[in-house]
């Protein structure tokens, strides 16, 4: 039986109270406690003296245990905070804000003036499997840009990671359920690891893509077929849409009436077989196909741009053209063989927009796939954010019918130069009182150099100059020589972690021809930014593009002749193009 209670005494009170349990036929009083807050405070507080303790014993008894899952989420943040952050983003070309960056995909102008940009991004490189997808800058001058995001996401409607592809304006009517002012994209996808050709939409100028059809409009036969980097264009004879399509050692022409059903009608072999010299130019990739006037007759000639390798020629990996024709199903018939459009080892992806009848306008991935991927670090650890645009080159058509060329010149960011300096000296070998050009200036320079030999001595005699450019941690050299017109370029890094990369980074290779007519003294255009050079003979038309990878933001210039030469140099600091807002 309960005792009575005494109300004055309730749950919660910190009075102790008795209660009656039987046991065994026996009556004895339990004594119990009701909780109040002295003693949740009591509990609380040996709990954190408990965590306290163990804060201070598991670092010393079990170290391998000690807030390991903090220490892997602060090191798995670190990593991917670099994703973002290098100490070789350029000043004043365009840097790629996150992950990796290579081919360029469309150029275009708005009706607003305003120059549109795409390119393969992967913001998470070697985080998440390494795909890339579509991602829009916008410029006004090829020297400011402005990030607009991604355009073309992968793993979006029914295709996987982008590949490349090209866009092409409705202005012609000819997709009749879209608006003329409306954009249409053409696009590769490797889809479980078969080629296949994509279509998608834009209505908001590219900022955004939706799919035309729910399906690929094109697959490779089979896996192990190369497929890839539609470029389309729209034939007005015809009315309808012509695709050309890099297939391994060729290029494969393709027709359709609808923009989804495409018919073969022809290719364009690039191979030892259909070359004079016998020798290949390997896997082709990223063709392109434009335009120019011959400024002496009028005559419009079709350029075919593609990217190749040119190891078999003693070059590099780049981007070469051909000159030609289409014939009557609008396929390319090349009139002469392959020559490079840049002659460095560095401007690869490129993509073209036609300026006018007279003038194309292309930029590129300065990078190279033998080497740009391989492990690279700058000081701070590995770096996972790689990739600049190169400056825009102008393009134009010289010589004659069966000898033409593709005459190249830099867009220079002129604004941007700094007050120059200038100066004189004699160069050549010590013993005739000559001497070596020395100066240190910053990795942000526009240099030239106008060498013209002493006493009278005509050009193409015998003899070199030679420029290099020394940092901390990499070097360059072109060594050029008088008599031949061809100059020779070596490099070094000390950022490969990966030996195959630096070995593929450092290799030489052939002798390049300046253009210089024979006799025509040389004058040396160099573009340094901290990681790239561009330069170029003054009046040659061709230029030679390549990286280097260096944290170091000093150079020390030196020039040196073997014979006496008179060197007239002008150098001007570059500044930030400030972009990538």
């Amino acid at each position: 039986m309960m005792e009575d209670q005494d109300y004055d005494r309730l749950p919660g009170k910190d009075e102790p109270s008795t209660a009656v349990e039987a046991e065994a036929g026996n009556t004895r009083q339990v004594k119990t406690h009701r909780w109040g807050k002295r003693h949740w405070v009591l509990v609380f507080g040996s709990l954190l003296v408990v965590i306290c303790l163990l804060g201070v014993l598991i670092p010393v008894f079990a170290p391998g245990l000690s807030f390991k899952g903090n220490q892997e989420a602060e090191a798995q943040s670190a990593k991917e905070s670099r994703l973002t952050q290098s100490k070789f983003k350029q000043r004043y070309h365009y840097y790629n804000p996150a992950g990796f960056m290579n081919d360029v995909q469309t150029i275009w102008q708005d009706k607003n003036g305003l120059y549109h940009l795409i390119y393969l991004q992967n913001a998470k490189y070697k985080h998440e499997g390494d795909g890339t997808e579509w991602y829009q800058v916008t410029t006004k001058d090829f020297i400011h840009y402005q990030n607009v995001g991604v355009s073309i996401p992968k793993f979006a409607g029914s295709w996987q990671d982008m590949a490349t592809g090209s866009i092409l304006p409705n202005s012609f009517g000819f997709f009749p359920q879209l608006d003329r002012e409306d954009l249409v994209a053409y696009f590769t996808s490797y889809v479980d690891g078969r080629q296949e050709q994509f279509v998608a939409y834009s209505k908001d100028g590219g900022k955004t893509f939706t799919p035309y059809v729910d399906h690929a409009v094109m697959k490779a036969p089979d896996v192990t077929a190369n497929f890839r980097d539609p470029y389309v264009t729209y034939s007005a004879d015809k009315h309808s849409l012509m695709m050309y399509l890099a297939e391994g050692d060729k290029i494969g022409t393709y027709r359709s009436d609808n923009g989804v059903d495409f018919r073969y009608v022809g290719g364009t072999m690039i191979n030892a077989d259909s070359l004079q010299d016998g020798m290949g130019l390997g896997l082709i990739e990223c063709p392109n196909l434009k335009t120019l006037i011959d400024p002496k007759t009028g005559k419009t000639q079709h350029i075919m741009f593609f990217g190749a390798n040119g190891y078999e020629h003693s070059q590099p990996t780049g981007t070469y053209y051909m000159v030609g024709h289409l014939n009557e199903e609008e396929v390319f018939v090349p009139d002469q063989e392959p020559e490079r459009m840049d002659d460095g080892s560095d401007y690869y992806g490129a993509n073209f927009m036609q300026e006018n009848e007279g003038t194309i306008l292309s930029l590129a991935w300065m990078g190279n796939w033998d080497y740009t991927s391989k492990a690279l670090e700058d000081g701070e650890g590995e770096v996972y954010n790689l990739g600049s645009l190169s400056l825009a080159h102008r393009l134009t058509l010289a010589g004659q019918e069966g000898e033409y060329r593709v005459r190249n010149t830099i867009v220079e960011p002129e604004s941007l130069y700094g007050q120059a300096l200038r100066g004189q000296v004699q160069i050549g070998p010590k013993s005739r009182r000559g001497q070596q050009f020395e100066l240190e200036r910053s990795s942000y320079q526009k240099m030239r150099f106008a060498f013209k030999p002493k006493d009278g001595t005509a050009v193409g005699s015998a003899g070199s100059v030679k420029l290099t450019l020394a940092q901390s941690d990499a070097s360059l050299n072109v060594d050029y020589d008088l008599e031949s017109g061809q100059y020779k370029v070596s490099r070094t890094t000390k950022r490969f972690l990966d030996a195959q990369g630096q070995a593929n980074y450092s290799k030489q290779y052939a002798p390049v021809a300046s253009g210089l007519e024979k006799g025509q003294e040389p004058v040396l255009h160099v573009l340094e930014d901290q990681s790239s050079v561009e330069f170029w003979f003054e009046g040659s038309g061709r230029v030679y593009s390549l990286t280097k990878f260096s944290t170091d933001k000093t150079t020390k210039i030196a020039v040196q002749a073997t014979e006496p030469m008179d060197l007239t140099y002008t150098l001007a600091d570059v500044a930030s193009n400030a972009d990538q807002e």
